[in-house]
């Protein structure tokens, strides 16, 4: 999304950068790192999302191939799908640590509606305030989903949630060469790009 490169994504970019590097020491360090799964745990199948919350290419994969992968594949026993964060942006950032921050049960719910409305808490009209805007307008999200304003500004302040989220940022790209989102590993096998439901089936089938 190319209006997003602002200064803050490059501040993002720095601090990944440097993340990066101390990586070796951070507390999570050769841990197997998970996202969020749905599905059986004996599935044969096994699908990791490497998405970005303001990417509109894995908005689209959301609303229109998500739910026929969950109707058919998830929801019947074969795939196990796991989603990992992929921040692009600072505002990507915030909106990973909301999403992380609710209660199991209402993580896909909300997943699924911070991308439905994605044109109505990512707020670009102004480019010098794009992070405090978009921020502002995520904390409605928060309050539906049972989160206290203190909450909320303690989640925007949460080092140790912000570190296992660019963690896996760098776990992606360091062991599957993810560069884009969307990007999905199926079975340890890389594709990248927002796939039509159709090219799901050939891969699975």
């Amino acid at each position: 999304m190319g209006y997003l490169r602002t200064p803050f994504q490059a501040i993002l970019i720095i601090l990944i950068s440097v993340f990066y590097s101390l990586s070796i020491e951070s507390s999570f360090a050769n841990k197997e790192l998970k996202g969020f799964e749905i599905g059986s745990a004996e599935a044969p199948i096994t699908i990791i999302e490497y998405r970005s919350l303001t990417c509109s290419h894995c908005a689209n994969f959301s609303k229109n191939v998500f739910p026929d992968l969950e109707k058919n594949y998830i929801s019947t026993g074969k795939v196990k799908f796991e989603f990992r964060p992929f921040v692009l942006n600072a505002v990507d950032l915030n909106a990973f640590k909301l999403l992380n921050s609710v209660s199991e049960k209402d993580f896909v719910a909300l997943d699924k509606m911070l991308f439905k409305d994605q044109d109505k808490w990512l707020v670009t009209s102004d480019s010098d305030k794009i992070l405090e805007n978009s921020t502002n307008a995520l904390k409605k999200y928060a309050l539906l989903f049972g989160l206290s304003e203190e909450k909320f500004d303690s989640v925007l302040k949460d080092k140790d949630l912000e570190e296992w989220i660019l963690s896996m940022r760098v776990e992606g790209s360091k062991q599957f060469n993810i560069q884009s989102t969307p990007s999905f590993v199926i079975n340890g096998k890389v594709f990248s790009g927002n796939m039509p439901f159709s090219e799901f089936e050939k891969i699975l089938n």
